[in-house]
């Protein structure tokens, strides 16, 4: 993802008011994208696919119900040795 994107969801903010913005791109960023977004920090957060799929791992059982049966996931344990 480039850095127009950014600048595209850096403005939509700006038009509706919003403090914070979330910009998930499934293939990840381009390094200007990442260097663009550490001066907006506190402002835009960058999550690639590890960052949404560890978010949704971390958090599945707080989801409601009717969101879990939606993304319905199951839990499997293996023995490592």
């Amino acid at each position: 993802m480039g850095v127009d994107v950014l600048r595209s969801l850096h403005g939509t903010m700006k038009t509706f008011g919003a403090d914070q913005g979330l910009l998930v791109s499934w293939g990840g960023f381009k390094e200007t994208v990442r260097s663009k977004a550490k001066s907006q920090f506190f402002t835009i957060r960058l999550w690639d696919s590890g960052d949404l799929i560890q978010s949704i791992l971390s958090n599945y059982d707080k989801l409601p119900k009717d969101l879990r049966a939606t993304l319905p996931l199951k839990r499997i344990w293996i023995l490592v040795e």
